[in-house]
């Protein structure tokens, strides 16, 4: 009976949790290891990163606070961009995937909360005082991190 009440309903699409945090690993398992992270710390400080990483990288004036209205595709940041080349484009619809919980204002800005309170050595932003990059951390870590959000991105 209930085979047949799921059968009239389509059921959505929807990646698994696990294609989801794959862009993150190895990356995530060491940070978690080598600062002694719990749960899904280190995975929650990526994916804040990876959409501070975007904003840079498709509306680097528009303050952070704006990922929400750049996923949606609305708000007077987003409407006020400059051209995009397709290139930015695939960015921003692979970005809305791996990024889709950001949508919601609430859980970014909780989520940037919560990164701003991680010790500034496992952070590679400065979320206050304007933004921009964390100066203390070192040039390797940038480097690596860069490369894997670039990655992910692609």
């Amino acid at each position: 009976m209930n085979a047949q009440l799921t059968a009239n309903y389509p059921t959505v699409a929807r990646p698994a949790l696990s294609s989801l945090l794959r862009w993150q690993e190895p990356l995530a398992t060491r940070l978690r290891y080598r600062h002694a992270l719990p749960g899904m710390v280190a995975n929650r400080l990526l994916n804040v990163e990876l959409g501070l990483y975007l904003m840079g990288e498709l509306l680097p004036l528009a303050p952070a606070l704006s990922l929400p209205d750049l996923l949606n595709g609305q708000g007077p940041a987003y409407r006020q961009r400059t051209i995009w080349s397709p290139r930015q484009h695939r960015t921003l619809s692979q970005a809305r995937v791996l990024l889709a919980p950001y949508r919601d204002r609430t859980v970014w800005f909780k989520a940037l909360d919560r990164y701003a309170t991680l010790s500034s050595e496992l952070r590679i932003y400065s979320v206050k005082g304007g933004g921009g990059w964390n100066a203390g951390v070192s040039s390797y870590v940038m480097r690596e991190r860069l490369s894997l959000f670039q990655e992910a991105l692609s």
